[in-house]
């Protein structure tokens, strides 16, 4: 069998972040060759070949766009190219026109010294720097304020910039305020940016704006508002995870994980949701409550461990596994429930089979 790297190898060893090669993905640009069962991305050698030509190109000052059409066409069409870079240019003027509009803001600042208004200047050019590199460190190192930091996110295309600015308006005393502002902004990519600075700040307030996103068209706003919800670990938020996990458009990890996060609150939605008539949703309500495992008291572990003991019978495998594995995470106490589903012919080699904690 060839050899295939996770996504948390392909990410420790060329330095690229999760984030980086997860939006590679969505745009199509680096699909890995296979997914693992429990979803997580596999990549395999000619992946990172490919990865490899995308670096390349990159470090040449293709953006994204004119990266994928150089590897589907090496042959580009001049006019093709031309447009492309009339497109860049565009942009650049519209960053400019922000600039000038900031910079009237600044002048008619009468609370600001001339050495503010200096340095206010320097930092937004700098976060305007074409070199995603230069936006980077001006997101690290400069003394910004919140309209400047949300200026340069709501305009940056790189998701690595993107992901720095969000930590550096998490440092910001208003910086909550802002991003409950603007939840609903028009701008999906917005909204979603949002969702995870709230998340990051664990921002109690946020959590019925954050519920409103679960409905949100677009999925990634969805999903960042699922995985926003997981980090609060408001109770609150329990029931309509829960409900989430018969979603078609929300990958069952994200909402596992995030239901993980909310404690015994999710214990009387999980059970709800063991009964469901959708072997999926039993599957990943099973998951959901071993997850929440050790953060259990000891009669919550062993009155869901009573719930899922019925489900190593349940007439799908894939239920029967999620309720084993559950049962293991539960602890001791659960142990004769696991020996009892040893005798399934089907699970007894998974069952026997250490968990492999690297696995991410």
């Amino acid at each position: 069998m060839a050899r295939t790297w996770r996504i948390g190898e392909v990410s420790e060893r060329t330095g690229l972040t999760r984030r980086t090669l997860r939006h590679y993905d969505d745009l199509g640009l680096l699909v890995p060759a296979a997914r693992s069962g429990g979803d997580y991305r596999l990549y395999d050698e000619a992946d990172l070949l490919r990865l490899l030509q995308i670096q390349s190109l990159k470090a040449l000052g293709l953006g994204l766009a004119e990266i994928a059409a150089a590897l589907a066409e090496p042959e580009l069409d001049a006019s093709a190219t031309l447009r492309s870079h009339l497109n860049h240019l565009t942009e650049r003027i519209a960053a400019e026109q922000q600039l000038a509009d900031r910079l009237r803001t600044l002048a008619g600042a009468a609370e600001r010294s001339w050495d503010d208004v200096l340095a206010a200047i320097a930092l937004t050019q700098r976060l305007a720097h074409p070199d995603p590199t230069v936006r980077l460190r001006a997101a690290l190192q400069a003394p910004a304020g919140t309209a400047e930091l949300f200026t340069a996110l709501s305009t940056e295309p790189d998701p690595a910039v993107q992901e720095v600015l969000v930590w550096a308006l998490a440092q910001q005393p208003d910086g909550a305020a802002a991003a409950l502002a603007h939840l609903e902004d028009p701008d999906p990519d917005l909204r979603r940016l949002m969702a995870r600075l709230l998340g990051k700040l664990r921002e109690p307030d946020a959590v019925p704006g954050l519920m409103r996103l679960l409905d949100d068209p677009e999925p990634r706003v969805a999903t960042s508002a699922v995985r926003a919800l997981g980090q609060i670990g408001h109770p609150a938020a329990a029931g309509p995870l829960v409900a989430m996990l018969d979603s078609t458009t929300i990958r069952p990890i994200d909402l596992v994980d995030a239901i993980a996060g909310l404690g015994s609150a999710a214990v009387a939605p999980l059970t709800e949701a063991l009964a469901s008539p959708s072997s999926a949703t039993r599957a990943a309500a099973a998951e959901a409550l071993g997850r929440l495992g050790g953060g259990l008291s000891t009669q919550h572990r062993v009155e869901s461990s009573a719930l899922l003991e019925p489900l190593l019978i349940d007439p799908d495998a894939e239920v029967r596994l999620a309720a084993l594995l559950a049962l293991g995470e539960l602890g001791a106490a659960v142990h004769p429930a696991i020996e009892l589903a040893l005798t399934d012919p089907e699970l007894e080699q998974v069952a026997r089979r250490p968990l492999d904690p690297h696995v991410t």
